[in-house]
């Protein structure tokens, strides 16, 4: 990343994602969006290959029903 101001901008952002005060989509909406208009990430060959990299960081953790939570689905829906 050859941006230095993109590198402030997304420590900052991350921070924020981490303190639950930012949502992770939020995040990449505006790194592209500071990405559109600045010329120095315009020009980054391997930014891309970047912004992957950190959406895969950030992206939220997948969440697994518990055997629990599975059984007691059907309970729920008999009582509405």
């Amino acid at each position: 990343m050859q941006c230095a101001r993109l590198k402030s901008l997304a420590r900052e952002w991350f921070q924020k994602v981490r303190e639950d005060a930012l949502a992770p989509a939020r995040m990449m909406e505006f790194i592209h969006r500071h990405i559109r208009g600045c010329p120095i990430c315009q020009n980054d060959p391997d930014l891309p290959q970047e912004v992957e990299k950190i959406r895969e960081f950030i992206r939220a953790p997948e969440v697994i029903p518990t055997v629990t939570e599975i059984s007691e689905e059907p309970e729920e829906e008999a009582l509405v």
